[in-house]
């Protein structure tokens, strides 16, 4: 089986819950409580290839800091390959802050930093290019990394002949500063498209994820995936009205790291040779499997609890 790549977040996550007082209150609040755990939506990404049994690596720029030391423990934990990470002695690792209300725990904000992820030298991005095989498979986040670095990175990448994937992650205009045509590009360069529903907003207004796929579809002639929390995903990769995938019903506790584990299955699915219905419909299981527990990548599924559930078994 060909190796996972991955480019993107890889960062420890801050899980603050504070009193509620409402959605109108702006004063100070006090953390009563802080969890640590792993995070960033790559390395969610790759954590659920790898429980599924993929061969999955890392790649990206990490501090020399104790941050980075837990980054990479947690991702060794998963089988994640950490070897191709590159290290800054001046810079701060990744990490991600999320505030919490009340005994029900509604988020109300959060915050990325991406730090040493948003330093990535030319250099940088060969020595990280470098092992990737044209049989391999490559996961590009559009989320945390300045748009330079990702444009640099995907045309490597393309030069080298790799499946390119791209995890629209957060709105890539209004939040991660790439023009209309510098993401028209990403688009290009990809072989398949991955958004969910929310973050193309700002591009593609007021459209639903079924028109979303269909239009990326006739504008790119490539694979649209788009997921949509509830209604599941929609898939287009032929003219013509987009493929629904229902969600699985599953009691929901949190749905932070949905989309990442939906991603990880879907490539997992593609990575095993399935057809493309298929492997949304391996993406789906995973996404809604990992909301049954706080955490974006405590309850990712493992191999065998997604064989029996593919198979309709859900006990």
């Amino acid at each position: 089986m060909a190796t996972v790549y991955g480019f993107g977040t890889a960062a420890v996550d801050f899980r603050i819950r504070t009193a509620d007082f409402g959605d109108l209150y702006k004063d100070k609040l006090l953390a009563q409580t802080c969890a640590e755990m792993g995070g960033g939506a790559l390395a969610n990404f790759l954590s659920q290839v790898s429980r599924l049994g993929g061969r999955t690596v890392f790649l990206g720029k990490l501090g020399r800091d104790p941050m980075g030391e837990k980054i990479v423990s947690l991702l060794r934990a998963e089988g994640i390959d950490c070897s191709r990470i590159l290290y800054s002695d001046t810079l701060c690792s990744p990490f991600n802050v999320a505030a919490y209300s009340g005994e029900g725990m509604r988020r109300r904000c959060g915050f990325l930093l991406p730090n040493s992820l948003a330093s990535l030298t030319e250099e940088d991005l060969s020595v990280l290019t470098e092992p990737i095989l044209p049989e391999d498979f490559v996961m590009a986040e559009i989320g945390e990394i300045p748009p330079a670095a990702v444009l640099s990175f995907m045309r490597k990448v393309r030069a080298k002949g790799a499946r390119l994937f791209i995890d629209v992650d957060l709105d890539p205009v209004r939040q991660c500063g790439f023009t209309p045509e510098e993401f028209d590009e990403v688009c290009r360069l990809s072989d398949v498209l991955i958004p969910n529903v929310v973050s193309l907003g700002a591009l593609y207004p007021d459209m639903t994820a079924p028109a979303l796929a269909e239009a990326l579809y006739k504008i790119y002639e490539k694979p649209c995936v788009v997921s949509a929390g509830g209604d599941g995903a929609f898939y287009a990769d032929r003219p013509g009205p987009a493929e629904n995938v229902p969600a699985f019903g599953v009691e929901v506790v949190d749905t932070v790291g949905a989309g990442d584990a939906f991603h990880g299955g879907f490539v997992y699915g593609m990575l095993s040779g399935l057809p493309i219905g298929e492997a949304v419909r391996c993406g789906c299981v995973c996404g809604a499997l990992n909301c049954r527990t706080f955490g974006a990548r405590e309850g990712m599924v493992r191999r065998e609890e997604f064989d029996r559930v593919r198979k309709g078994d859900k006990k």
